[in-house]
């Protein structure tokens, strides 16, 4: 058999050249080993710095929020504090606060809100076109079908394009 082989590979075997075959072989194997090593150690470096870049983002995104959502509510504070004062007269002193008070306090609390995009859509009394996106009848017995003439009776409030309560409307 050794015969056989000799002569198909043309070498006996355990000569030098196969073994300098074999050493060059095992010398490229662990080199791609070191080199797989080294290019999984690098995945793992790059997975933790995107791990910490994405932390990172969140809490500046959250930060962001937070700044909003502060400057929003100091805005209303002052509002928010008179209308609760009123509250208070009213309920527990006994003491009568005039509506026009009360209405002045609230519109300040709108103007705030709008100063931070709060939208108003209409004024009551508005004559509209009558959009299923935007209106809704304020009697589910009245069917008014879109393009009909309608009357705002309770505004449309809206955010960033966003309708986020649709106009209360009756027909025409």
């Amino acid at each position: 058999m050794w015969k056989a082989l000799k002569r198909v590979l043309g070498r006996p075997p355990g000569t030098g050249a196969e073994e300098a075959d074999v050493l060059s072989l095992r010398r490229q194997i662990q080199e791609l080993r070191l080199e797989a090593a080294e290019r999984q150690r690098r995945l793992a470096v790059l997975e933790t710095d995107l791990q910490r870049a994405q932390a990172g983002q969140k809490s500046s995104a959250e930060q962001a929020v937070q700044a909003r959502i502060e400057q929003l509510l100091a805005a209303c504070a002052p509002a928010v504090s008179q209308l609760v004062t009123q509250a208070h007269l009213v309920e527990v002193g006994g003491v009568s606060v005039p509506a026009l008070d009360v209405l002045r306090v609230a519109r300040r609390l709108v103007r705030a809100l709008e100063d931070h995009g709060l939208e108003i859509d209409r004024q009551p009394g508005a004559a509209v076109a009558f959009d299923p996106a935007c209106h809704e009848p304020i009697s589910h017995d009245t069917a008014i079908r879109p393009g009909e003439p309608a009357l705002v009776r309770f505004v449309g409030v809206r955010y960033q394009g966003k309708v986020l309560r649709k106009a209360g409307v009756a027909p025409a």
